[in-house]
C-alpha cells in the first residue's frame, strides 16, 4: 500500500440512508457537497465495519486522517484542536517524508500570521484565541518533533499567545461552549501549551519569554483543580516535561485514577474522562464503553510519560485499537456533545496513530513511498 494514496475505494453505502461514508464523513449525496456539520449518529454505522486483526493497517491510518485533514482544510480553511490541530502535531511523527508535513505546517503558518499581521480580521471562530493558541502550540509541537528550529512564524504565534494571555495565567476568553475536552474549560489551554514548550525545550529552543510564560501557566493550574480525568491526564503529560508541575502526591493519585480508568476489553470511555461539565445536548451521559479518542489518548500518555505500572495496560490499549480501526482506515467516537457532529473522531485517529508509532517507532519508517 502506498501512503499517500486516498482510499476513497474504501466507500460503502449505508442502506438506512442517501449518505455514503468516507473515512468517517457522511457524504450527503442530495446536497451534493460534504458538509461535515450535518453528520448523522454513527453509532449505528460502525457496527460490523471493523476491520479484521489481520487486516488492521497503519498505512491506511495515515491516509484517512491526510485525506479528512486535507478536506477540513479546503472546506473550513481553519486549525481546530478536534479536526486539524492533532493531525499537524501527529504527521512528523507518523509519517516524516509525507508531503503532508511540510503541506500541513504551511497552512497553519499562514493561518496563523494573517491574522496576527492584520491581514485578515478575526471573524467567529477564524483568529479566535484559541485558534491562535493552538495553531502556534501544535506548530511548535511540528517543529520540535520534525527537528527543525523554530520556524519565524510559530515564533510569531508563540509571542503572540503571550500578550494574550490574561493575567490570571489562562486564556479566559478561550471558548468554553461545552465541546469537550477542548472546548469546556480554560484549563485545556495551558496544558496543551505546557506540552508544546516542553517539547521546544528538549530542542534547547525556548526563548526567556517562553519560560516566564510557562511559570505562569503553571501557576494558574496550581490554583485551579483539574475538573476532569482528561484533564488530570494533560497534567501528567505536561509535568513529564516540567517537574514542578504537580506534587508527588498529586502525581501518583492522578496516574492511580487514570490506570483504574481502564476497562476490562483495555479501552477507555469517554465517560470515565469526563467532568462535570461535559454535558451531552438532552442532558445524556458520556458513552460508557471504550472509545477510540480516550483510549487513544490515554495509551498516548502512559506511553509518552512511562507511567504505565506495566507493559500490559500499554499493550491492551494498543490492542484495543487495532481491532477498532474502521474499514474506512480511521477510528471513530461519539461526539462527546451532539450526535451528527463527531468531530473528535479526527483527533481520535491522530492519537491512536501517535500511540501505535510511539510503541513501534519503526512503524512511521515502514510506510512505502
Amino acid at each position: 500500500m502506498i501512503a499517500r494514496r486516498r482510499i476513497s475505494a474504501l466507500l460503502f453505502a449505508v442502506s438506512a440512508s442517501s449518505s455514503l461514508v468516507m473515512n468517517g464523513q457522511e457524504i450527503d449525496e442530495r446536497a451534493g457537497r460534504n458538509p461535515q456539520a450535518l453528520e448523522k449518529p454513527k453509532s449505528a454505522l460502525v457496527d460490523n465495519k471493523f476491520r479484521t486483526l489481520n487486516d488492521f493497517s497503519f498505512t491506511d491510518g495515515v491516509a484517512s486522517l491526510v485525506q479528512a485533514t486535507r478536506s477540513w482544510r479546503e472546506q473550513r480553511n481553519c486549525i481546530s484542536c478536534h479536526t486539524t490541530g492533532w493531525g499537524l502535531a501527529a504527521q512528523p511523527i507518523i509519517d516524516p517524508r509525507s508531503a503532508e508535513v511540510v503541506d500541513g505546517r504551511a497552512f497553519a503558518q499562514n493561518y496563523l500570521t494573517k491574522y496576527i499581521n492584520g491581514d485578515e480580521k478575526p471573524r467567529s471562530q477564524y483568529g479566535s484565541v484559541e485558534g491562535m493558541v493552538v495553531t502556534a502550540a501544535f506548530l511548535a509541537m511540528s517543529d520540535a518533533r520534525s527537528g527543525q528550529e523554530i520556524h519565524p512564524a510559530t515564533r510569531t504565534g508563540l509571542d503572540h499567545a503571550w500578550h494574550l494571555l490574561d493575567e490570571s495565567g489562562t486564556w479566559e476568553d478561550w471558548l468554553q461552549c461545552n465541546w469537550p475536552p477542548f472546548e469546556s474549560d480554560a484549563e485545556f489551554g495551558p496544558t496543551l501549551m505546557l506540552v508544546a514548550l516542553g517539547e521546544i525545550k528538549e530542542t534547547n529552543a525556548l526563548k526567556p519569554q517562553d519560560k516566564e510564560a510557562a511559570g505562569r501557566l503553571g501557576n494558574y493550574l496550581a490554583n485551579n483543580p483539574p475538573q476532569s480525568l482528561h484533564a488530570k491526564a494533560m497534567r501528567l503529560w505536561a509535568g513529564n516535561f516540567w517537574p514542578d508541575l504537580l506534587r508527588k502526591k498529586e502525581k501518583n493519585r492522578y496516574r492511580r485514577e487514570l490506570l483504574n480508568a481502564q476497562a476490562a476489553d483495555g479501552g477507555w470511555s469517554m465517560a470515565s474522562l469526563s467532568g462535570p461539565n461535559w454535558k451531552r445536548d438532552g442532558g445524556e451521559g458520556q458513552t460508557t464503553t471504550s472509545e477510540a479518542y480516550a483510549t487513544a489518548f490515554a495509551t498516548y500518555v502512559l506511553l509518552k510519560t512511562g507511567l504505565a505500572s506495566q507493559k500490559s495496560i500499554t499493550d491492551q490499549g494498543l490492542l484495543w485499537l487495532q481491532k477498532h480501526q474502521l474499514k474506512t482506515g480511521d477510528w471513530y467516537t461519539r461526539s462527546p456533545r451532539r450526535d451528527r457532529k463527531h468531530y473528535i473522531s479526527r483527533a481520535a485517529t491522530a492519537f491512536a496513530l501517535m500511540a501505535l508509532a510511539e510503541n513501534n517507532p519503526e512503524k512511521s519508517s515502514q510506510l512505502e513511498k
